[in-house]
């Protein structure tokens, strides 16, 4: 399935990053409070509130958990969505920084909605 992508730098609460997927009339969101990993390291991604599409275009954005802040554009671009089940998601990422594939995973030992995100097969060779 063909979907977007923008990850925001949001300066709210914490300075952290989001990762906005868009895909049919859906905006899911991830917040993560490292730069997004570009080799073999993941990050922990927790999942936010749904946004509406015409959200992700202001320059603050308000969110439950940090509050309301400026939010620039970090990252953007297309994504197909290769896998989605409950637990994994997997994304071919297109974009100026980030390109790949890349995979969210649901915690299943943790409660709640975190998630780890991770390049596919980045250091598994090792």
């Amino acid at each position: 399935m063909k979907a977007r992508f923008i990850i925001h730098r949001h300066s709210a609460g914490r300075s952290h990053f989001d990762l906005r997927l868009l895909y049919g009339d859906r905006v899911r969101s991830w917040s993560l409070l490292r730069i997004p990993p570009v080799g073999a390291e993941q990050r922990l991604a927790i999942e936010r509130e749904e946004l509406n599409a015409e959200d992700l275009e202001r320059e603050t954005i308000h969110e439950s958990a940090f509050g309301a802040g400026r939010a620039v554009r970090w990252d953007e671009g297309e994504a197909g969505l290769v896998l989605e089940s409950e637990d994994v998601l997997v994304l071919q990422l297109n974009g100026r920084k980030l390109s790949g594939r890349y995979e969210l995973k649901r915690m299943d030992w943790y409660p709640g909605s975190r998630w780890l995100l991770r390049r596919a097969g980045a250091g598994e060779d090792r």
